[in-house]
């Protein structure tokens, strides 16, 4: 009988057919053969009625029923997932016009990192990973590996008895197998049987040899071994589905602690509320991290030039201008080639240095609330503008202890000279002496003191009357010690060998007087910050040997400028091993970094590599006071550096071979922070950011592109302007900005922005 035909009900009983006479049955048995007539639809008939009733007693014959069962389901759900059609061939088969190869993994690391097989689930290839595992018994486990133990070190012994010196790998093999084998026993560890079946699905033969090799690859820097099931491959479908039946048993032992690494599931995702998309981790979740959610506000980036490192920080720039409309952001560009492209991209401020710009390194500020006496800022920057003379004359020589003390001298004397005394916080808030009032003191110690130097027309008459109004000087002339108030005794009366000191060292500042290449650093600070993206184009001191000097100052006027900011401060400062070298420079950096709260500041260095930071135990320590740090592309990475984070092989290896942007079109970077701990980072930029962080394309010839904008004021025959851009770095314009280009989109006939949004232009950002 047609199991269909009893299915649909279209089976008649024939005269053949077996029947149980009515005469027979019960009247309960009558009646449901006649309510299994009425199931299948046909006439209750006394025929009928005699074959229902033998059909609902017979064991041997299956009843038919509204419900599917579970074997007509099974046999369904086959027909539904299999195939239309199936061609094999022995390294792969043909689903469907689809080719599949499935591997197995045949060959283990002896070591592994953490997430070992996670680049595999990250590949750009269409693939299905199996894992089958299963705990071996423990008792057993111990007997094979006690067993396997005996015989390596019997086979090392006889090898060492024959003179045979090839027993490298049999040594590994039995110190590990001991150390397995002491862990099982200790109840540490526990042994798994585990098989890895890949299975790559593509659409041609060339684009499966792709996958293949791309898998390898892949693989291969884990020193993971794989093979292709030959004449297998239809067995190994077992295998692959999610049945859990591994029907190729293509098993190898692996330890816990192993099994548990191949992926890195037990890392949080780094997402803080209020911070900036950095990239993407190694499985692909994005990184979120608000450096003004850490202790200290600092953070260093490392890598070879080329690495990506520029990239990142402009990216990060950009991301937090448009989250943070109340940030300022300030770099300091000691070659002048990169960023100040990006700043007139964004309608940012480019102060190039050698014109009318000044800086004074004497700047003088109060101490920030709540900072103790220690840190009086008043003895910081006496030291800073010493240390600032010993950069200058490093490579001259540096100052000698004698003329470093004259130095200090002089700038007490400078400070007097503005009613500036030492620990009086309130005096500090007078103008600022500069480095003419230091000379100036200096060359009154040569001309033989105050009094001397107004005869010579050196000083002023009227200060002698300002210092004895200080109570520092008395009417006869004579320098008042039983005062509060710090007196530079060699001003007032110098020793002919102050006097000969200061001969000496007055004409080392001919480079800071006027047509001097340091003239910047003498006089009032000019510099007025009217944007929220600034650069300093220090280009013009790259050849002079005078880099370090100009950037002790410009430190100083962070530091200041952040004090004084009533807004959020982030600081940039390039080529910081410029920064490095002097113990001014250091204590300034950790003066900064450790009062970030106080002034909602953040300090970032950047340098060539992070051996740089960890040379001496004084960069350690300024190393170690940033709490995020980013490590891109080293060609090699020093023994320091490994030892300072710990790093594995894998993260060496990944250091050492991290993609580098115009490569990949993405960077990699290792990221530390304080709360989240290390990981791989993976920097990726949207369409539209990548126009404005590469010097070399134009953001509006993108906009103009996707979004049908034309740009402000351009005309075919003119060079475009890259300040034209909206000023969106700019906080005094941002309103009036927005104004204008409303009514530039509403003469274009683009909606203004009291149209219906829904016909907007959509951002070209990805």
């Amino acid at each position: 009988m047609n199991p269909l035909d009893k299915l649909f009900g279209t089976d008649t009983p024939d005269e053949e057919s077996e029947r149980i006479p009515i005469d027979d049955l019960s009247g309960e048995q009558t009646q449901t053969a006649i309510d299994y007539l009425e199931l299948l639809d046909q006439e209750a008939t006394r025929r009928n009625i005699e074959w229902a009733a033998y059909q609902l007693q017979s064991d041997e014959l299956p009843l038919v029923s509204a419900v599917e069962s579970l074997e007509e389901r099974e046999n369904l759900d086959k027909k539904l997932v299999a195939p239309r059609a199936m061609d094999r061939h022995p390294e792969f088969q043909v689903r469907d016009e689809r080719l599949s190869q499935i591997l197995t993994v045949t060959g283990f690391p002896r070591k592994v990192g953490l997430g070992w097989l996670v680049p595999l689930t990250l590949a750009d290839v269409n693939l299905r990973l199996s894992l089958h595992i299963n705990p071996r018994d423990p008792a057993k486990v111990r007997k094979q590996l006690q067993r396997r133990y005996t015989q390596t070190t019997t086979a090392l012994t006889l090898k060492s008895r024959k003179g045979r010196t090839d027993t490298h790998q049999d040594e590994l093999e039995r110190d590990d197998l001991l150390r397995i084998l002491q862990d099982v026993i200790r109840g540490t560890t526990k042994i798994y049987d585990i098989a890895i079946y890949i299975e790559l699905v593509a659409d041609s033969r060339d684009e499966l040899e792709a996958m293949r090799e791309r898998v390898d690859s892949i693989l291969a820097e884990q020193d993971v071994e794989t093979t292709v099931l030959r004449h297998q491959q239809i067995d190994a479908n077992g295998s692959i589905v999610p049945l859990a039946t591994d029907t190729i048993k293509n098993v190898h032992p692996i330890q816990l602690e192993a099994l548990g690494t191949l992926f890195n599931l037990v890392e949080p995702p780094i997402y803080d509320d209020e911070g900036i998309l950095l990239g993407f981790d190694d499985t692909s979740r994005p990184v979120i991290l608000d450096r003004y959610a850490h202790s200290g506000f600092g953070a260093v980036i490392s890598g070879k030039t080329g690495s990506g490192k520029s990239y990142a920080r402009k990216l990060e720039i950009y991301r937090r201008l448009l989250a943070e409309p109340d940030v300022q952001c300030v770099l300091f560009d000691p070659a002048g080639d990169d960023y100040p492209f990006f700043a007139e991209k964004l309608g940012g401020e480019v102060i190039r240095f050698g014109g009318a710009q000044k800086v004074n390194p004497m700047d003088i500020e109060p101490p920030a609330e709540g900072v103790g006496a220690s840190e009086d800022t008043y003895p910081l920057t006496v030291r800073s503008v010493v240390e600032m003379l010993n950069t200058h004359y490093e490579e001259r020589g540096g100052l000698p202890a004698a003329e470093e003390g004259m130095a200090i001298q002089a700038a007490h004397y400078a400070y007097l000279s503005k009613g500036i005394v030492l620990g009086d916080y309130d005096t500090y808030a007078n103008e600022s002496p500069i480095i003419d009032d230091l000379i100036r003191g200096v060359q009154v110690i040569s001309a033989g003191g105050l009094f001397e130097a107004v005869e010579k027309g050196v000083a002023s008459p009227a200060e002698i009357g300002h210092f004895q109004e200080l109570g520092v000087l008395s009417e006869d002339g004579e320098p008042i010690t039983d005062t509060p108030v710090s007196v530079p005794k060699a001003v007032f009366t110098p020793s002919d060998t102050h006097r000969e000191v200061a001969q000496a060292l007055e004409p080392k500042f001919e480079s800071f007087k006027p047509g001097g290449i340091n003239h910047n650093l003498n006089g009032q600070t000019n510099l007025d910050l009217n944007s929220r993206l600034v650069v300093m184009d220090m280009s013009s001191f790259a050849d002079t040997g005078e880099m370090p000097l100009i950037l002790h100052s410009m430190l100083q006027w962070a530091y200041l400028e952040a004090k004084r900011s009533p807004s959020r401060f982030d600081v940039t400062f390039d080529e910081a091993h410029y920064l490095l070298g002097r113990a001014s420079t250091r204590d300034l950096i950790n003066l900064f970094i450790r009062h970030a709260r106080h002034y909602d500041a953040g300090l970032t260095l950047m340098s060539q590599t992070a051996h740089e930071f960890l040379r001496t135990e004084e960069r350690r320590e300024v190393y170690e006071n940033c709490d995020i740090k980013m490590l891109f592309y080293a060609q090699s990475v020093a023994d320091v550096t490994k030892e300072y984070f710990d790093l594995s092989p894998a993260e060496v290896k990944f250091l050492q071979s991290a993609p580098r942007g115009q490569e990949s079109g993405y960077s990699g970077c290792l990221l530390s922070t304080t709360r989240h701990g290390r990981r791989r980072l993976e920097v990726h930029s949207g369409e539209f950011e990548h126009h404005v962080i590469d010097n070399n394309l134009d953001p509006w010839e993108h906009i103009e592109k996707t979004e049908n904008v034309i740009r402000p004021d351009h005309t075919s025959d003119s060079t475009p302007d890259l300040t034209d851009m909206p000023e969106v770095a700019n906080r005094d314009l941002d309103i009036e900005l927005s104004g204008k280009f409303a009514q530039q989109f509403d003469d274009l006939g683009t909606p203004s922005s009291g149209s219906d949004s829904s016909e907007a232009p959509v951002s070209g950002d990805r």
